[in-house]
């Protein structure tokens, strides 16, 4: 197993629920700007070493998620500042260029100092 981005949740803006009933999570470091924070789960900034590709595994905690897309800035982004918008729809063609798409699955409880990692089984 190859770990390629490992950080923890520090803080889940209040509109986050709503984004996770539409099966998408945003993710932010935490110096993300102040605009941001409602709407994003925020995160220890992470060293990102390898590029994130579909059949791996984003980790929510103990729950495994297998990436089946991942748009052509997601990674740029996520090493830059810790961004990118996971969906949760199994799609195997990314909507945005931000997207990371991941198995169609309910998102599992979110709360601080949740272990979020991106691995390569």
């Amino acid at each position: 197993m190859n770990t390629l981005f490992t950080s923890t949740v520090v803080s889940i803006g209040a509109m986050v629920p709503d984004f996770l009933n539409e099966n998408m999570l945003i993710l932010f470091n935490q110096d993300a700007p102040e605009e941001l924070h409602d709407m994003a789960v925020l995160h220890t900034k992470s060293t990102h070493t390898e590029e994130i590709k579909p059949g791996d595994i984003l980790l929510l905690g103990d729950t495994q998620l297998q990436v089946t897309s991942v748009g052509e800035k997601a990674n740029e982004t996520l090493q830059n500042i810790g961004h990118c918008t996971v969906k949760a729809d199994g799609s195997e063609t990314p909507q945005l260029p931000g997207n990371i798409h991941v198995a169609k699955v309910d998102f599992p409880p979110l709360e601080v100092g949740l272990k979020v990692a991106f691995i390569r089984p």
